[in-house]
């Protein structure tokens, strides 16, 4: 029998202003940074269901079917980065509905944790593992865009495209999530060396 778990990955409604302080678009509507989960707003929420075996898609039209998904059956919910950052946006989105924190697995924080590295983001220590290195390192695939253009091709219209590329990434969460289910590891793209991350089935 298939495992009652989801991978989860969503996108955001307002760019990400530029760090190294390039003026903005005009006519895209910005929040604060990174941190400002209260204020970026939610688009497209993809889901990977393993129980059914299907992809899910959820927009604002079918928001609540993702909190009965989550009512209905309690899964393990497992996505990368997945605690502090989509947990706090859709926690902090009107109508928006987020997995308590107790049945979630942050497959990178089980990479930090293998590493032994401290919860605290360090360019040094963290850098080099996000889930693009790691898939690539692993299957040889890639992320099919980038994240801080999601929400300016959202507001561009370019629904599909922004769609096409949540569900990548959920792709590629659920191939790392497959590996450790399976109870093999990991390779490390810094350096090549075998990471066997907690399996929590």
């Amino acid at each position: 029998m298939n495992p009652n778990i989801i991978i989860y990955d969503l996108e955001i409604l307002k760019a990400i202003p530029d760090p190294r302080g390039g003026e903005p678009e005009v006519g895209i509507e910005y929040c604060e940074g990174w941190k400002d989960h209260a204020n970026m707003g939610i688009t497209v929420l993809g889901v990977y269901d393993y129980l059914e075996d299907r992809y899910r898609v959820f927009l604002d039209d079918n928001k609540e079917e993702f909190a009965k998904l989550l009512d209905s059956r309690g899964p393990l919910c497992v996505g990368f980065n997945s605690i502090p950052f989509d947990n706090e946006v859709l926690m902090h989105t009107e109508g928006w509905r987020a997995p308590n924190t107790a049945i979630c697995y942050d497959l990178l924080k089980e990479i930090w944790n293998a590493l032994k590295l401290q919860s605290a983001f360090n360019v040094g220590t963290h850098g080099g593992l996000g889930l693009e290195a790691m898939c690539e390192a692993n299957f040889g695939t890639k992320k099919s865009g980038n994240g801080a253009m999601a929400p300016i091709l959202w507001q561009r219209k370019q629904f599909g495209a922004v769609i096409d590329y949540c569900l990548n990434d959920v792709v590629l969460s659920k191939q790392l999530m497959d590996r450790v289910l399976a109870g093999h590891p990991l390779i490390n793209p810094k350096g090549g060396k075998p990471l066997l991350l907690r399996n929590p089935v």
